[in-house]
């Protein structure tokens, strides 16, 4: 049987390149998601399949809702410099918190896009309750925050509030306050106990006053005595805290 192109429409490829910018993702309460398995992700948590356009023969061409298209369309509408063949468009829903007794996590205006989706992947390993976004951290459903986070997105709780909001919610679910910034203690020092919050800094300014004022405890990732590293990336200092903190046990009683 001959598979029929429907090759896309001025109103389509509008559609798509909106998503590509912030305000439209806003506006329209969707997101674009690519490569098989990040779809297959969010196909699997149930998040809402809004469009799926893919290529003849290529990865999902015989899902049901399947759009097939030119090559050379996707390709246009691609975000990737080797498009992979598919592209879904996501509508945005709000994953349930099930658990406020283990640890959740701050992004403090971290904003390279790499950076966020690798944290998102990390609070996915360790099983973090949530991750809180607050202003000034890059949008959660930006493209390349969807990429590196490789599926871990769609399993991930989020919160989006202001700082003030968040501390008001830390201390009604009992939550100590860890800040991650220069010149604190070794996490293997402090007591890291759950119900807890892992507050992660800017990439150049590290963690704004007010988190560390309201900090309960300071951590730092002990450095070499003769290194002359200056930091650690956000997303390298951030696997080795939630470690530090969830996956060892504490040495303090």
């Amino acid at each position: 049987m001959e598979i029929q192109l429907e090759p896309l429409s001025k109103n389509q490829r509008s559609q798509v390149r909106a998503l590509w910018r912030k305000k439209g993702r806003e506006t329209a309460r969707q997101f674009l998601v690519e490569t098989p398995k990040a779809i297959a992700e969010f196909l699997a948590a149930g998040w809402p399949l809004v469009r799926l356009y893919g290529v003849e023969g290529g990865p999902m061409s015989d899902h049901p809702k399947v759009h097939i298209i030119p090559p050379r369309d996707l390709a246009e509408i691609s975000g990737q410099e080797h498009p992979q063949g598919i592209l879904a468009i996501f509508g945005q829903h709000d994953l349930p918190i099930s658990s406020h007794q283990g640890w959740a996590m701050v992004l403090d205006r971290v904003q390279d896009p790499g950076n966020v989706g690798t944290l998102l992947r990390l609070a996915d390993w360790f099983g973090v309750d949530y991750v809180a976004m607050p202003p000034g951290t890059v949008d959660a459903f930006n493209p390349k925050v969807v990429q590196s986070s490789m599926g871990s997105l769609a399993r991930v709780p989020l919160v989006f509030e202001e700082p003030e909001k968040l501390l008001t919610r830390f201390q009604q679910e009992g939550r100590s306050l860890y800040v991650a910034d220069l010149g604190g203690q070794d996490p293997l020092h402090l007591p890291r106990k759950a119900p807890a919050v892992l507050v992660l800094g800017n990439e150049g300014q590290g963690p704004s006053e007010e988190w560390l004022h309201a900090a309960t405890h300071i951590l730092s990732i002990p450095r070499a005595e003769l290194s002359q590293t200056e930091s650690l990336n956000v997303g390298t200092a951030g696997a080795i805290a939630l470690y530090a903190c969830m996956g060892l046990p504490s040495t303090i009683v």
